[in-house]
Parts: C-alpha cells; sequence; structure tokens
C-alpha cells in the first residue's frame, strides 16, 4: 500500500505486482500465487480500476487462468519471451486489459523478441495492446553483468510497438537505475519499469536493484518538475 500511496499522489497508474515470479533458484522467494489476488483486492477496496493499475507476470496458461479477471496488463517475463504455447493462448484470455508487456529476453536477439510479438498478433492479441520491454542482456563486458541495449529498443520502437525500459534489471544496482531511466525518458520511450521498496535491502527477490520510497519519489517529482 505504501508503493501504491507514492503512485497515486503523483498521478503514476500502473504498479507492478508479481504474483508469479520465476527465479533462478528453487529457493528463492517465488511470489504469493494465487493467495496475492487477496491483497490486490484489498487496494481495490481503497483504489478504483481507473486510478491504480495491476501488471501481473505469468508463465503458464494455468496461471494466465488464475488472474486474467484481476489484472489489467498481463506480462511474459524474459524467461518466456519465447514460451511460444504461453504466447499462443493470451490472446484467448485477453479481456478488459490494456496491455500484453512483452519483455526482451536477456540472451535473444531484436528479431527473436519481434518475432515473439508476432506471435501474440497472430493469436489474437491486437498490436497497439503490445508494449514490448528493454531489460537488458547478459554480457562480459557490463561490470554489472548486463547491458541495457537502448539500440535494440530504438528498433522495436520504429517497428511500430510501444516501447518501455526496465532500468532496474537492465543494470542490477539501484546507483545507476534512476540516471539510466532518465536517459531513456530523454530518448523519448514509451515509460519506465522501476524496482522501488520501503527498505530495498530486506527484499526477498533483487534487492541490489530496489530504489526506496524516498528516491521514487524525488525521481517522480523531478519528472513533473521539468514537463
Amino acid at each position: 500500500s505504501q508503493v501504491a500511496n507514492i503512485l497515486r499522489k503523483h498521478d503514476v497508474t500502473y504498479i507492478r505486482t508479481q504474483l508469479f515470479k520465476p527465479r533462478t533458484r528453487p529457493e528463492s522467494f517465488q511470489g504469493l500465487g494465487v493467495e496475492g489476488l487477496q491483497v490486490l483486492a484489498k487496494l481495490r477496496e481503497t483504489y478504483s480500476v481507473e486510478e491504480l493499475k495491476f501488471v501481473a507476470e505469468v508463465c503458464s496458461e494455468e496461471q494466465l487462468a488464475a488472474i486474467a479477471d484481476d489484472v489489467q496488463v498481463i506480462q511474459i517475463g524474459a524467461r518466456n519471451m519465447q514460451n511460444f504455447e504461453l504466447l499462443k493462448v493470451i490472446g484467448k484470455y485477453l479481456k478488459k486489459q490494456d496491455f500484453v508487456l512483452l519483455k526482451r529476453g536477456f540472451a535473444n536477439t531484436l528479431e527473436e523478441w519481434l518475432a515473439s510479438a508476432e506471435y501474440l498478433q497472430r493469436f489474437g492479441v491486437p498490436k497497439n495492446k503490445i508494449v514490448l520491454c528493454e531489460r537488458g542482456s547478459r554480457t562480459l563486458t557490463s561490470p554489472t553483468g548486463v547491458h541495457l541495449d537502448f539500440i535494440a529498443a530504438l528498433v522495436a520502437k520504429q517497428s511500430g510497438y510501444q516501447v518501455i525500459i526496465d532500468p532496474s534489471h537492465g543494470t542490477k544496482k539501484r546507483e545507476f537505475v534512476l540516471p539510466l531511466a532518465t536517459a531513456a525518458i530523454a530518448m523519448d520511450f514509451d515509460g519506465v519499469m522501476i524496482e522501488c521498496h520501503p527498505e530495498p535491502a530486506k527484499s526477498v527477490s533483487d534487492a541490489a536493484q530496489a530504489i526506496s520510497l524516498e528516491e521514487a519519489e524525488q525521481f517522480l517529482l523531478a519528472r513533473h518538475s521539468s514537463n
């Protein structure tokens, strides 16, 4: 609720709600699952769909069926970008959703990313409802082990898709997140996805890249003052 309150204070509508979160290690936090829908229902007591919209990742058709009625953006994460059987069924569950968010895999080419978007279109998702998200690629040259590819994202945008940038996964370190978010906004992308937490060091997922709520609010204030 703390994050939701700050977002609404600054007229930000979309909040990522990771009910299902695929992780590299099986012992890592995997999300709240369908039990997390109770948290979303609690937020709905305060905020309407017009005021606050939920973004949630799905990894299977079963997960998609479980949350399709409750979220406004369906996210296909980097690990599932080429889960073609999942891509084929997204359109079947698309109801009143605003968008389907498709992240680029961390080892996938631009051509493969766009091909996955074509799968979504071929099986029922209108192009204007597809948002591509650049989240960085694995690399040996960056000191953080990840390279945020603005060029790939710019070319994807030239293909007619809406494109947003994820500088949290794209940098892996919180001190780089907001500078890269500022750069993304300056390049006129359609948005940014930023991880924040009331106590970043205590986050059960990706603690090193989460910024504080205070930092998030200062960033939003700066964006408003510059517009």
